[in-house]
């Protein structure tokens, strides 16, 4: 089976809907701004399925997708989609990093007077390190289980599986 790039997005949309910018541009109509938002989203996901092949290399094979028909090609489980977006979440706020230094140049030491947007970086880092800090616990939870059972995965000292698969 196969699991459309829409759940995943749908997953993440849900995450920051209450995020205007993302979903609002300036003289498109409703659909074409949807249109718009569901295209960035489906290149943070193209990222975070890479993302998570990497990282987890002995495990399914996320950058098997199909573009034309935009599936990827396993059944994936609602904690693989909830990986997915929360790592599309992390791509997402990452695009903001590079905003958040060009805010330090647009300010003169007289509006740092009225308003100092080094808390308003210094509570966005926050947020977004704890952002990275859970998926990269996501993603070892993701590694050192199962995915069809949800259990633990036993490694006996050979870098085997209880099942004799490599693992490493």
């Amino acid at each position: 089976m196969a699991t459309s790039f829409s759940v995943p997005i749908e997953a993440f949309f849900r995450r920051i809907e209450t995020d205007r910018g993302f979903f609002n541009y300036f003289n498109l109509a409703e659909e074409e701004a949807i249109a718009l938002a569901t295209k960035r989203a489906t290149q943070y996901l193209r990222e975070a399925c890479a993302r998570i092949t990497l990282e987890c290399p002995n495990g399914l094979d996320f950058t098997d997708y199909d573009e034309e028909t935009e599936q990827i090609n396993a059944d994936l489980n609602k904690k693989e989609v909830y990986i997915l977006s929360s790592l599309m979440y992390e791509m997402y706020l990452n695009r903001d990093i590079a905003k958040l230094r060009c805010l330090s140049v647009n300010y003169a030491p007289t509006d740092l007077r009225v308003f100092d947007p080094s808390n308003a970086r210094k509570t966005f880092m926050t947020m977004y390190s704890a952002v990275v800090q859970e998926n990269e616990y996501l993603i070892d939870w993701y590694r050192s289980t199962d995915r069809d059972t949800g259990e633990l995965r036993n490694i006996d000292f050979a870098g085997m599986d209880i099942d004799g698969d490599t693992i490493f």
